[in-house]
């Protein structure tokens, strides 16, 4: 059996870096910037250039796609946001109930409106889900002459 070699991570900064390859080819860059990023890697990091100057340089992956259907989650999430201000609590259930709604309304074909996409919604938009606290007791109008 083979020894197991340890996968390697690279930042974002390191792979726009290597634009060396745009000039000189990808065998020269890996000649240029060591083994480990061989040609083929180097091939998909030129492949994906235009998404890696977007994100964030400290990163090491860009794993967030784009949305499918950006106009209904931004919908969503404002109908969320202002549920939120009237101080209404909202549910996954609710959020998949106008979801639902509104895919009707759209007339979008390909939607599943299933609880691990409201997740995964949630998460790229920031939201999470709330729990109301209970409000403590009142105390009675005269409780410091009783004590």
């Amino acid at each position: 059996m083979g020894s197991k070699e340890r996968r390697l991570s690279y930042s974002i900064a390191f792979k726009i870096e290597v634009n060396y390859a745009e000039k000189h080819g990808n065998r020269a860059a890996e000649r240029r910037f060591g083994s480990p990023p061989t040609e083929k890697i180097i091939r998909e990091w030129r492949k994906q250039r235009k998404d890696l100057i977007k994100t964030d340089t400290i990163k090491t992956t860009s794993r967030s796609c784009a949305t499918k259907w950006p106009k209904l989650e931004e919908y969503v999430k404002n109908w969320i946001i202002d549920h939120r201000k009237n101080g209404i609590a909202v549910s996954t259930k609710m959020i998949l109930i106008e979801v639902r709604r509104l895919v009707i309304e759209m007339s979008i074909t390909d939607f599943a409106g299933t609880t691990s996409w409201c997740e995964r919604f949630m998460r790229r938009n920031g939201l999470c889900m709330r729990t109301k606290t209970t409000v403590a007791q009142k105390q009675p109008r005269e409780y410091e002459r009783k004590i």
